[in-house]
């Protein structure tokens, strides 16, 4: 049968499939819980799926595509994720034509990015994904952190009437993904999601934000807003044990340098398994942003740069950032 975008009946059976068969043991959240743009009903045009003969679902693929800003402006990048196969439907290639499918359909639409995470990414090179870009990842227990928060500052919980006030931090970060209206009221609200703000004179100054649904519960996947006070709100994260480590993604290597100066010993690490889509509409973003791209059929290591074999970071002419709420 081709593989399509599901019917709504269709997409419930994508989501219980997910839910059965990747969900790590003992989950307490469903899928799109702690997926829920990738996953909603919203994104279902980029949903694909392939039925058998009696009409069920026998695995499927989902694509969040989201703006970027980037080194070299906006660029759009299609996030892969919940890649799953039916247990009766396995070892016939299904898997490598839904990649193949969502790829093309990125591919289609321009789109010049695509990113996956995955623990194993020999399984996606035939597809032209490489492990590329980087982010870095410190741990919070030998940290010097600091003892106290400055007089006039309260540290709370974070609320879902902070949505506004958080946007607008996050808003400040020079490389980011342009998330559509509604998205981080999902995003911050997801269960098992903990947020801490650092608050004064009546108004948001500093957000951080731990786990990711129920996903890295005890990692801080997304801090925003004055620099001083999240590394309080990093102090109040570990002393509540709700975080052991933070992720600091390109563009804000300064912060990762401070924070290794306090002892907490980041390391880089690439930031996900990127494929070239449409080489034309990067190309064409890098000409318009006075940047020269890389010779010849350029893998997206040569793009973005990465990671070399003694841990230094070696960037190339597109540099971007994936926060962990925007990864898939």
């Amino acid at each position: 049968m081709p593989i399509a975008v599901p019917t709504d009946t269709q997409h419930a059976e994508y989501l219980a499939l997910v839910n059965a068969e990747i969900r790590p043991a003992g989950a307490g959240t469903s899928a799109v819980e702690d997926f829920p743009l990738a996953l909603g009903a919203a994104n279902r045009a980029w949903t694909l799926v392939e039925v058998d003969e009696a009409g069920r679902v026998a695995g499927g693929i989902a694509t969040l595509v989201r703006t970027f800003t980037s080194s070299c402006g906006e660029i759009a990048v299609g996030a892969v994720g919940s890649v799953v196969t039916r247990p009766d439907c396995r070892g016939r290639g299904l898997s490598a034509r839904l990649q193949t499918a969502a790829v093309g359909a990125l591919a289609r639409q321009d789109v010049p990015l695509a990113a996956l995470w995955t623990d194993r990414p020999e399984i996606y090179a035939g597809r032209g994904f490489v492990p590329a870009g980087w982010e870095w990842h410190a741990g919070l227990e030998s940290a010097a952190l600091p003892s106290a928060v400055p007089a006039g500052v309260t540290v709370r919980a974070w609320r879902p009437g902070d949505v506004g006030a958080t946007e607008l931090l996050y808003g400040a970060h020079r490389l980011r993904t342009l998330r559509q209206a509604g998205d981080a009221a999902q995003l911050y609200g997801m269960r098992g999601t903990r947020g801490l703000v650092a608050e004064a004179g009546g108004a948001v100054r500093a957000a951080l934000f731990c786990g990711k649904g129920a996903d890295f519960p005890s990692y801080v996947t997304e801090w925003d807003g004055d620099q001083d006070l999240v590394l309080c709100l990093l102090a109040e994260a570990r002393r509540a044990g709700l975080a052991a480590a933070i992720l600091v993604p390109a563009g804000e290597d300064a912060f990762a340098g401070r924070l290794a100066g306090l002892g907490a010993l980041p390391v880089a690490l690439p930031s996900g398994c990127w494929a070239v889509t449409s080489p034309a509409a990067l190309a064409a973003a890098a000409r318009a942003a006075g940047v020269s791209a890389p010779a010849g059929a350029a893998s997206a290591r040569d793009w973005l740069g990465g990671v070399g074999d003694g841990g230094d970071v070696e960037p190339g002419p597109l540099t971007l950032a994936v926060w962990g709420f925007d990864s898939v």
